[in-house]
């Protein structure tokens, strides 16, 4: 039985932790503040834009710098961006630790 409430146990906290790691698709449409092409551990081309969002707390506006990267097919399209460009496209969307990031998914300009 202890075994059973155990795993029962490790379960639970296991699904309680993924569930907030489920992402949401958007259009993200912002100005570039930083765009950087990185390599991954494997070697691998990556792009890191940095783009400003503008939040409200309490009332008060503010603007925030978000981090929206793109892998695989989407490094090309995504290379082509430079500080001060508009972006727009189609992005996943996740919070890690109170903090939004994206991920695109497809470039539309």
């Amino acid at each position: 039985m202890k075994r059973f409430a155990t795993i029962f146990i490790t379960t639970l906290c296991l699904v309680a932790l993924a569930v907030p790691a489920l992402a949401k698709d958007i259009m993200l449409q912002a100005t570039i503040a930083r765009a950087d092409v990185v390599l991954d551990k494997n070697g691998q081309e990556y792009v890191r834009l940095i783009v400003t969002e503008t939040r409200t707390l309490d009332g008060v506006k503010y603007e925030a710098e978000v981090p929206v990267m793109a892998f695989g097919s989407q490094v090309a399209p995504a290379k082509a961006f430079k500080t001060g460009d508009k972006f727009k496209g189609i992005c996943s969307s996740r919070v890690f630790e109170d903090r939004p990031s994206y991920t695109i998914l497809k470039v539309l300009q």
